[in-house]
């Protein structure tokens, strides 16, 4: 029986698992048998490989985008997502497109895109929000997200640096402010 089958283990380093397999001996004289003058076949894999992402010719100018930060499209998603979850896509961009017009402005806003959407009493606290990332609503605020920062979106803001819920009655900082739009349930000032 031993000369039909030979035992081998094998070990896992992961735990103390050892799985014994009986492999018929045949096997193992047919791999050390092979015949040596098979011929070796060359495949030409180069024509199934996928386009370099970086070519020496320029791109048209509808292909060329700007890479963006992972950081700053998710602080820019995180309030997309809270402040416009569920509006139409201007909406949502107009939302976008006022964190990076806070960031044009520079002065009490904050220089990036994070520290605009993390200064204190102006959203909500953006490291504590943690919204379900495999959601269609998440993906929606990612993709506008992407398009407000690569620029690649219409002007929906309007310059606007302030927006406030569309219920909500509008308090003397927003009255002495200059209504650009009403876009879903925001409204937008300068």
């Amino acid at each position: 029986m031993a000369a039909i089958r030979r035992s081998a283990l094998f070990f896992s380093t992961v735990g103390a698992f050892v799985v014994a397999a009986l492999i018929p001996a045949s096997v193992y004289a047919a791999v050390e048998q092979a015949p040596s003058s098979l011929p070796v076949l060359s495949y030409d894999l180069a024509s199934y490989a996928p386009a370099p992402a970086h070519s020496d010719e320029a791109a048209p100018a509808e292909t060329q985008v700007a890479d963006v930060d992972q950081a700053s499209l998710t602080c820019m998603a995180k309030v997309v997502h809270h402040e416009s979850r569920g509006q139409p896509r201007k909406g949502m961009l107009a939302v976008a497109q006022t964190l990076l017009n806070r960031v044009k402005a520079g002065g009490r806003f904050g220089d990036s895109v994070c520290g605009v959407a993390s200064q204190p009493g102006q959203y909500f606290k953006i490291a504590a929000y943690h919204p379900n990332t495999e959601s269609a609503d998440w993906q929606a605020a990612v993709d506008v997200s992407r398009d407000a920062l690569r620029g690649t979106a219409e002007d929906a803001a309007q310059g606007a640096l302030f927006f406030h819920a569309g219920y909500a009655k509008p308090n003397t900082f927003f009255r002495s402010r200059q209504k650009v739009a009403a876009i879903g349930g925001q409204v937008f000032y300068r």
